[in-house]
């Protein structure tokens, strides 16, 4: 997995493939930001049981507030105008991925659950602003591009928000319920 990992980050990191990439806003936002944090996710999750919940919770947060940093309007020109802001974002976005993978680990399955829903939630607002706005928010993308990315990032939130849910239900009834000790 870690050669798959490195693999990951260095393919997006050529810059024809980074510039590409960086080009069309839909692109950018559902197959850079997400391939570059599942780059992350796969390189390791050893680290996880160094980590208590409340540690991890804080690591979740952190890491997830990196990768909503970089889909800020404000961030995104940035990283595609500036080529050090670019690298900054693709190292940010992996040790996301990375912090991701390790916080999840120790967080009970109803945090993990809530979170997915959070996210989700997170990134159909950005992509109802970015749908239904009438003028741009990315100075860099066309008002076309930014329409046409925002319906694709609501189609996406829709899926993962779906397969996200229903296997949620399946892991909640495969452990069953819950017995409390009496008092």
């Amino acid at each position: 997995m870690k050669i798959l990992s490195l693999g990951l980050f260095v393919l997006l990191s050529i810059p024809l493939v980074d510039f590409y990439l960086d080009g069309d806003m839909a692109l950018q936002m559902l197959v850079q930001i997400p391939l570059l944090i599942l780059a992350g996710t796969l390189l390791t999750g050893r680290f996880s049981h160094l980590l208590d919940p409340p540690k991890a919770f804080g690591l979740f947060i952190l890491s997830l507030g990196v990768v909503f940093f970089w889909m800020i309007p404000r961030s995104l020109d940035l990283a595609v105008v500036g080529d050090g802001v670019d690298r900054l974002m693709h190292l940010c976005l992996f040790l996301a991925g990375l912090g991701l993978r390790t916080s999840l680990g120790p967080l009970n399955l109803m945090i993990r659950i809530a979170a997915g829903i959070y996210a989700t939630a997170m990134w159909s607002a950005f992509a109802l602003i970015l749908f239904q706005s009438p003028a741009q928010v990315c100075a860099r993308f066309t008002l076309a591009q930014q329409q046409s990315a925002g319906q694709a990032m609501l189609w996406a939130g829709g899926c993962f928000l779906t397969v996200h849910l229903l296997s949620s239900v399946v892991l909640l009834v495969r452990l069953g319920p819950k017995e409390h000790p009496s008092t």
